[in-house]
This record gives structure tokens, sequence and C-alpha cells, in this order.
């Protein structure tokens, strides 16, 4: 039964890191109307999160070893609800990216600490449901925030009640605390070693790897951050409903890793990332062309295309390269997915704003194909 509360609590610690990742695409067409700035500069906000929370990535590792995995979650958790205050109070555009400094750091140490924790502890089904509260918590979040301006209320105050709901995880964690300590008894070691970066780069078939996350979170955060802009401006649609749309994709990713943690027991991971990758094209074939009900479809099959991917990726980690050097490894795997986001989505903002947002699914299905073709090399480095 502890067990069971345990992992529930590594559940809810999910939610926490899901509930801002997609609220500055959802935000930004409003939020931009008080500041003084373009609509690029939501990739200087994102860049700014991304970049801190590498350098997170990069030092959990060590830092875990130090503080123990629960001091560190709690402490993560809790600059999430300080950056996210950050964004509700600033009134000027550089307050943004100061409050971004807490809100990478803190996703960052979370994303690496559990994912290890779980890829070498834990089954397949678990890396997915973990990954499916995940998408809970970016549902929640466009959700929150949409009925916050449906109610006219400002982008601020919806900022301000998901940072209170981050606190109240916060003290979970808190109270939870003996249970982190006593992880052991739960078969969950934090087994981890850190080597330097040079040494992991040398080892076999860790550059594809590499660039496989990157290029997927590119992905991702492509349509986190321009999908409501892409549903504004290419396609006619108010803010809200872009934003409701938008939370359709989120509730399609959350719910293909509930049915991807089941489907783990019957396909391998190779099977699952090719008809993820499948369900992708489609789905972004459909937003391309398609209007009204074409466009909740085809956000559907991207959500549900992309609902596995980073899970399953992230659990072969461990069987590829062993399990002493998983929490390194992921840890610039996570760097990797966050230079993606730092790099690409802004890059496509600027193109964007020089040509045309028509051009966001095509830049989806670039990426897309891209991956296919690192996931063939990975697999032949790497066979089962």
């Amino acid at each position: 039964m502890k067990r069971l509360l345990f992992i529930l609590i590594i559940y809810l610690t999910y939610i926490s890191l899901g509930l801002p990742d997609s609220l500055l695409g959802v935000t930004w067409p409003e939020m931009m109307k008080d500041f003084p700035v373009q609509q690029s500069a939501a990739g200087i906000i994102s860049m700014t999160v991304s970049s801190f929370g590498i350098l997170s990535s990069i030092k959990t590792s060590k830092i875990t070893n130090r503080l123990g995995i629960g001091r560190l979650i709690l402490t993560s958790v809790l600059l999430t609800s300080l950056g996210l205050a950050g964004f509700s109070l600033s009134q000027h555009f550089f307050f943004l990216l100061i409050a971004s400094v807490p809100l990478g750091l803190g996703a960052g140490a979370i994303d690496t600490s559990l994912n290890n924790y779980v890829s070498v502890n834990l089954k397949a089904y678990h890396m997915n449901w973990l990954h499916a509260f995940w998408g809970v918590g970016a549902t929640a979040g466009p959700l929150i925030m949409g009925f916050t301006l449906r109610s006219q209320f400002s982008w601020r105050t919806g900022y301000a009640i998901i940072g209170g709901i981050q606190l109240m995880i916060a003290i979970v964690l808190y109270y939870s605390l003996p249970m982190w300590k006593h992880g052991r008894a739960f078969q969950l070691q934090e087994n981890n070693i850190s080597v330097s970066p040079d040494l992991l780069i040398k080892n076999k078939g860790i550059i594809y790897a590499l660039l496989s996350f990157l290029i997927y979170v590119a992905l991702e955060g492509t349509v986190f951050l321009w999908g409501s802009s892409y549903l504004i401006r290419a396609k006619s649609l108010t803010p809200a409903t872009a934003s409701f749309i938008l939370s359709i994709f989120f509730i399609s990713l959350t719910l293909g890793r509930v049915v991807s943690g089941f489907v783990t027991l019957w396909l391998s991971n190779q099977k699952i990332l090719y008809l993820s990758m499948a369900l992708l094209m489609l789905g972004i074939g459909a937003t391309a062309l398609g209007t009204h009900i074409l466009l909740y479809l085809g956000l559907s099959l991207i959500g549900l295309g992309c609902a596995a991917i980073f899970p399953t990726m992230m659990h072969e980690t461990p069987r590829r390269f062993g399990e002493q050097l998983s929490s390194s490894i992921i840890g610039l795997e996570i760097a990797a997915g966050s230079i993606g986001i730092i790099t690409v989505p802004p890059l496509f903002g600027i193109v964007f704003q020089a040509v045309s947002m028509t051009l966001f699914p095509v830049f989806l299905a670039i990426l897309t194909l891209i991956l296919f073709i690192l996931t063939r090399m990975i697999d032949r480095k790497h066979p089962l």
C-alpha cells in the first residue's frame, strides 16, 4: 500500500511539471497586449526557461546524490511556483525573463530525476503513465487559463491560480519526505553514477539518441508555442476557441499515454515509435488542410502521435546504455530536448512572422521525417 501511495506521489509530481509547460503558447496572444514586444518575443522567454532547464538537467545527477531526490523535487516544485508568481506580477518584459529562471531550474531537475527514477526501477507502462500525468497537468494548464480568460479575468490571474496549485503540490511533497527517505525499502534506489559528458558522447549510438530527443522536443515545443497562434492567424479562430482546441491536443496526449501504457504489454518499443510517427503525419495533414471539425481531429491525432514517443525513448535509455550511466545520459537527453526548444520554435517564430503562419504544419512534417530517420539509425545501432 505504501509503495502504491509513493508511486502516486511520483505521478502527482509530474502533474506539477506539466502545469506550466503549455501556458506560454496559449497565453502569449493575450500577454503581448501588455508588453511592447513582437510575437516572436515568446521565443526569448521559451529560450530562457529552456536554457536554465539545460543547466539543471546536466547537474541533477550530482545534486540528487547530495540532497536526495525528495528534497530536490520539493525545492524544484517551489521554484516553479515562484516562477509562475513572477509571471503574474511582471509589469515589464524583462521581469518575465527573470521569472523564467526559477521556472527552468525547477522543471529541469524534476524532469531528469523522475525520468531516471522510473526508467531504472519501474516497468515501461509506469513510464507512459508518468508522462500521462504530465499530460494531465499540461491539459489542465490551458483549460484553467482558457476558463480564466472567458470569465473576463486577466492572464495574470491564470498564472497566479496555477502557481497556487504548484504550492499545494509542494505542501504534499513536504509531508511525503519521509517516504522518499525510505525509497530503498520500496526497491526504488537512487542508482546514479555521474559521468562527464565527453565520455558519454563517445558511447555508441548516443549522438543519435540525443538528436532524436532534440528533434522530438522541438516538434512538441513548436505545437505548444505556436499551435494557438496558428489556429488564430491561419484558421481565423478566437483566442478562447484556439485555447480549447489546443486543450484537445493535450487531452489526446494524456489519454494516448494511458493507452500506450497497456500497449507496451503487446508491442515492442520500436513498433510503438513507428506507429506514433504515422499518427503524427496523419494529424499534421488534417491540421494543414482542415477547418472546423477536422482541426479538432488533426490536433487530436497529433496528440496521440506524440503520446508515446518521449516516454518510450526515455525508457529505452537503460537498455541501450546501462543502468549505471542512465541518470547522466537521461540528463543529457533532456538537455538535448531543451536545446531543441531553445533553437527550433523561436527560429520558426521568426519565419512565421516574416513569411506566414501557414508554414506551421510544414515544419511539423519535416521534424517528424527527421525523427523517423534518426529512429531507424538508432535501431541499427541497438537492436533488440
